[in-house]
């Protein structure tokens, strides 16, 4: 296979994809069941593997930025808004200005070193796919009028490093949710920590028993039957107490399932608890399954731009392997023979 039909191959397969990608952004919308976005993100990834693979094998930069700005422009196919045009030239700025940081890194480079190269790139792919998401996105939100899917987003990442330290801070109570051995039970009981505490006899109440022993017995009846009354006293307070503990979780645990949605048995982890019930709230608040006047339409612009902030981070961690696939792929080219690594001699100013 030479170079021209690899170009050829991997052109078509861009395109493929890439209008698959963008399909797949407007079903996580509008079809049921789709709304964990598991798919857009194995397409999305499939699509930026194949364009650092064009950027790296195409040797005509015409036709590299035809093949890049036409997988862009089919993102238009599912979201017709000329504002969303906007979006895909800017995102074919980036995403130019991407292939071209990568091919001087190689040309620079005095031996090829592709993963280098890419890392060169990736801030400017990563800007120019999360733009053109966002905005199709965006753009399909307002235009489809049946009920729409909003995308499931994963906050509890966000809840265990944010906004549980940050309760925290407010109310020193909460500084146990920290803890993520800690269970619902325990949890409750270390709240309810006053009205189960001080168990035994305080100084004032052993006070008025020496005052209520007969004062004919003799000093070891005296202690004896001191003994036996704070026994009695501690066996009583202490099965008031369990009970006490008891009702205590029966009511904690209720109210916790009452918030959460799921029966609570008390073994599950408070900080799982926490962060499902603001996962749960944040689906419910962002849910738009309201029509008419009561649904605000400042809400998909909201979520569009949660999108646009969540892509970059997640892109940035999915890239390592991005750019391992294509460095295997490039090492595949090269053990086959379809390709080969060549050697120039260049001449170079230099200051003497």
């Amino acid at each position: 296979m030479n170079r021209k039909k690899i170009e050829m191959l991997l052109g078509s397969l861009t395109m493929v994809v890439a209008f698959f990608s963008w399909l797949s952004v407007k079903s996580a919308i509008v079809v049921p069941d789709s709304s964990t976005w598991m798919v857009p993100m194995v397409l999305f990834s499939l699509y930026a593997v194949l364009i650092c693979s064009d950027v790296i094998l195409f040797r005509s930069v015409l036709a590299l930025e035809l093949v890049l700005i036409g997988s862009l422009l089919l993102s238009a196919v599912f979201a017709f808004h000329w504002i969303q045009f906007v979006a895909i030239l800017l995102g074919a700025y980036f995403i130019f200005l991407s292939s071209r940081k990568i091919r001087e890194d190689m040309d620079l480079n005095v031996k090829i070193s592709i993963w280098k190269s890419l890392q060169v790139g990736k801030t400017y792919l990563l800007i120019a796919l999360s733009l053109v998401i966002a905005a199709q996105y965006f753009f399909v939100m307002n235009s489809f009028d049946g009920e729409k899917k909003v995308p499931h987003f994963d906050v509890s990442f966000i809840t265990k490093k944010v906004a549980i330290p940050f309760v925290s801070a407010i109310n020193p109570q909460f500084a146990v949710l920290k803890d993520e051995t800690l269970t619902v039970d325990q949890f409750i009981l270390q709240s309810q920590q006053n009205a189960l505490e001080n168990v035994g006899m305080s100084e004032e109440n052993e006070k008025i028993l020496d005052e209520n022993i007969p004062t004919n017995l003799t000093p070891l009846q005296k202690e004896d039957l001191k003994k036996q009354a704070i026994e009695n006293f501690t066996g009583a307070q202490t099965q008031l107490l369990q009970k006490n503990q008891e009702l205590i979780l029966k009511n904690g645990r209720k109210q916790f399932s009452d918030q959460v949605g799921v029966t609570l048995t008390g073994s599950e982890k408070i900080s799982d608890v926490f962060t499902g019930l603001v996962s749960s709230k944040i689906d419910d608040y962002f849910n738009p399954k309201v029509s008419g006047g009561e649904k605000s339409s400042v809400f998909p612009m909201i979520l569009a731009a949660v999108l646009l902030l969540t892509i970059y981070p997640l892109g940035s961690i999915l890239s390592i392997a991005w750019f391992l696939i294509v460095k295997l792929v490039i090492i595949a080219l090269l053990k086959f023979k379809v390709m080969s690594v060549g050697v120039m001699t260049v001449s170079k100013e230099t200051l003497e």
